[in-house]
């Protein structure tokens, strides 16, 4: 399917098909419209949960800005209510526009003249966040061959759960005259579910549903709980509560100690998820430009990686009320888990914010709308 005008046929078929059915005025909006649905200003906070007055400014562009490196691209989930009825009465190319069901597998149709629709995994995707229809996990989407930084000394841990290699930094912190061992990798530590599922135990999404991701150096994303390695129900009632009857261990000795909690989390044994004031160590290395210190060279994000950091863009996921959820934002933020919930709403946690032109520390989000990326350091 490759004309535009089959758009304006398939409205066409289905207002004859379902007249004086109300239900008919039901179209999924993955159909057409869904690469534009999930776009936000840049110029604009995101709205949809983050409790900051300037970190997640989210945006995703529906048009490619290279045909080499990865797009990023909504997975919405689109609602089906009413489809499935009408659309069997339907030629298969009209079909496939109401429905993407898996006799449609690899159908694609032009959105306008600006970029090409596909018919992937039951969901109608931009065929520009893939290199070919159905693009194997192999596939090369960004070049991480200036991943690291060729002139820092790294060294290796080898996570025993899963055999997964991690390389590593060290970095000495002389207000507390200490040497901070660091993840340079973000963790994929996990079993890989579709965006969506609730996250269990040793679970993990990978951007877009790509394993690529996961396994190329930008890790699983976690919703807050499960980065804990609490239970899910902990993203929804306070720690400490009866349904969740889990806890930090706040050090003493620290004037804010809740910024210094050495929690495992997901991360390995003698390990611990990033807590606020190791970022706030890290962030005073660099002044204001966190990422062009600490960034990677890939996607664009970083030049100097100075300290070989080599951190990422990789987006985030987002969940919405109406049961839909969406992939965003890689290219141009990333978003870090702190073992830290929000003062006054108990499903709310803190959590890092890196942009290409700042970075913002200690805002609040929700532990569930969202999945973020997870840094590991060494327990000390």
């Amino acid at each position: 399917m490759k004309h535009s005008w089959l758009l304006a046929f398939v409205f066409s078929a289905i207002l004859m098909v379902a007249c004086g059915d109300d239900s008919s005025s039901v179209f999924p909006d993955s159909v057409g419209d869904l690469p534009s649905s999930s776009a936000e200003s840049d110029d604009a906070p995101d709205s949809s949960g983050d409790r900051s007055s300037s970190s997640a400014k989210s945006s995703s562009s529906a048009k490619s800005s290279s045909s080499t490196d990865a797009k990023s691209s909504s997975s919405v989930t689109s609602s089906s209510s009413g489809t499935s009825e009408y659309s069997s009465s339907l030629p298969k190319e009209l079909q496939c526009l109401v429905e993407c069901t898996e006799a449609c597998e690899g159908e694609t149709y032009w959105h306008g003249s600006d970029y090409q629709m596909i018919c992937h995994g039951g969901q109608w995707l931009n065929l520009d966040s893939m290199e070919q229809a159905n693009a194997p996990s192999s596939s090369s989407y960004f070049d991480m061959t200036e991943h690291f930084n060729p002139d820092v000394e790294y060294g290796e841990f080898t996570d025993p759960r899963d055999g997964q290699k991690y390389r590593t930094v060290s970095l000495y912190d002389d207000v507390y005259e200490r040497t901070l061992i660091f993840f340079v990798e973000n963790l994929n530590y996990g079993e890989r579910v579709p965006g969506g599922t609730v996250q269990g135990k040793g679970t993990k999404y990978c951007y877009d549903d790509d394993p690529w991701y996961c396994d190329n150096g930008w890790g699983g994303l976690y919703t807050w709980s499960n980065a804990m390695g609490f239970p899910a129900v902990c993203d929804s009632v306070s720690i400490e509560a009866d349904a969740c009857a889990q806890k930090f261990e706040y050090p003493s000795g620290y004037i804010e100690p809740a910024n210094y909690v050495q929690h495992q989390g997901i991360c390995p044994e003698g390990w611990h998820v990033v807590n606020g004031g190791e970022w706030a160590y890290l962030d005073q290395k660099t002044g204001d430009s966190f990422a062009y210190y600490m960034g990677s060279k890939v996607a664009g994000f970083g030049s100097k990686n100075s300290y070989g950091l080599s951190i990422l863009p990789t987006g985030y996921w987002e969940w919405f009320p109406d049961g839909t959820s969406i992939f965003k934002n890689i290219k141009k933020q990333t978003l870090f888990w702190l073992p830290q919930q929000d003062a006054d709403n108990v499903d709310y946690a803190k959590h890092v914010n890196i942009m290409s032109s700042d970075m913002t520390r200690g805002n609040s989000r929700s532990k569930y709308k969202y999945a973020h990326s997870i840094r590991c350091v060494k327990n000390y």
